[in-house]
């Protein structure tokens, strides 16, 4: 007790061995208010106008590393100092408060790790395809174990072999309490290395009502904002046990698809005339068309020994044409992605008509803009079909 006998010489040992564990206090809480101090200063420097430095250092200012930086070397010095405050006058006790201030020294220096990894985590959450915030996560988890084991081991004056060993007894007792939360973080490590799931992803997850973008991806929990703006936080292991669907493979090909059908009133179709055969060379999706077709047919009714057998002879009718009308409009369009499937299809005929399905893809991603484009399409051929002598089915009354 060199300092204290120095300071108070004439004072009694307990009182000085008492006043040194108060100095010793008095010096934490310093450290501790030095440090708030030191980060009020940093925020109101990071606040001013003029200020240039952004980016990591108002990350790292927003997650207190400077001033943990200051209280764990503070604290670190102060820890071989006890000794020379408290002396040998009470060698347990001096022994349980130097165990005691190491263990803030390691918890100091954790908390500054903890910092590091959380500035990491916030300025690359979104700025790489990795979701980096579920795999700090879990390194502060691992982090956390390590730091109790070794304080365990400082308080209790053991190698931290020895707790790892008591770990492993226990290890059935761990896995049957936190089965939930064990389950939930080998999840998020399969959705994180095996990249199915990424922040602004579009996913649908009917089983439990999500269907929106990713916002968050934690250890244990996908956070879903739906189209609604309501909020939805889906257990990691949902996802890998259960099916769902992303979009992401949509909007990287830079196509999403138009699957539409218009059902026609099969009462409507019937045989082209001449007349209207040569009506419709006046449109020039068809001009083309029709002149080929007009060359094949003659020469097929001609090996057939028909020409202008109704019944015998092949002939166009007004539900062809107007499927290759669709089809030369469609690849036409500037909005048609021609790196993918277009085609106009007839699908089985249905007691509500038969359904003319439009099969392809939009060069636009964007749901707002997908929409209008879609609409646009099926507002112009269901405002033309009329020319070609086609309906569309439409139910009256009830059944």
């Amino acid at each position: 007790m060199n300092i204290i006998n120095t300071l108070l010489p004439s004072l009694p040992p307990q009182l000085k061995y008492i006043i040194a564990l108060c100095a010793i206090l008095l010096l934490i809480l310093l450290f501790k208010y030095i440090s708030n101090l030191l980060q009020a200063a940093t925020e109101w420097l990071l606040a001013k106008k003029n200020f240039i430095a952004k980016g990591w250092l108002s990350l790292m200012a927003k997650y207190k590393l400077f001033s943990n930086i200051f209280f764990a070397f503070a604290m670190s010095i102060l820890s071989p100092a006890c000794s020379i405050f408290l002396g040998d006058l009470y060698p347990n006790i001096s022994l349980v408060v130097v165990r005691v201030v190491n263990c803030l020294v390691i918890v100091a220096f954790t908390l500054v790790l903890n910092s590091a990894l959380s500035v990491i985590s916030d300025k690359f959450s979104r700025s790489i395809k990795l979701p980096v915030k579920g795999i700090i996560q879990a390194v502060k988890v691992i982090m956390w174990i390590i730091t109790i084991i070794f304080m365990m081991s400082t308080l209790m004056n053991k190698e931290p072999i020895y707790f790892l060993g008591g770990l492993t007894a226990l290890s059935a007792v761990i896995l049957l309490i936190f089965k939930d939360s064990i389950l939930g973080l080998t999840s998020g490590f399969q959705l994180l290395l095996n990249d199915l799931v990424r922040v602004g992803d579009w996913i649908e997850i009917p089983s439990q009502g999500a269907d929106g973008e990713v916002i968050d991806i934690l250890l244990t929990t996908i956070r879903v904002r739906n189209w609604d703006n309501t909020i939805v936080n889906v257990p990691a292991y949902d996802l890998v046990a259960h099916s769902f669907t992303n979009w992401r493979g949509m909007t990287e090909s830079g196509g999403r698809r138009i699957k539409r059908a218009i059902n026609i009133d099969m009462k409507s179709i019937r045989f082209l005339t001449e007349e209207d055969i040569e009506k419709f060379k006046h449109i020039n999706l068809l001009k083309d068309y029709l002149t080929k077709k007009e060359k094949e047919i003659e020469e097929i009714n001609k090996k057939r020994g028909v020409k202008d057998d109704k019944y015998n002879a092949k002939r166009l009718s007004n539900i062809g044409t107007f499927r290759m009308y669709c089809y030369n409009y469609l690849k036409q369009n500037p909005n048609i992605s021609d790196k993918f499937t277009c085609m106009v299809r007839q699908l089985a005929p249905t007691t509500e008509g038969l359904p003319l399905e439009v099969y392809a893809f939009s060069s636009n991603t964007n749901w707002t803009d997908y929409e209008g484009i879609q609409a646009d399409i099926f507002d112009h051929f269901l405002s033309i079909i009329d020319i070609f002598d086609l309906k569309v089915y439409q139910r009256y009354g009830m059944d």
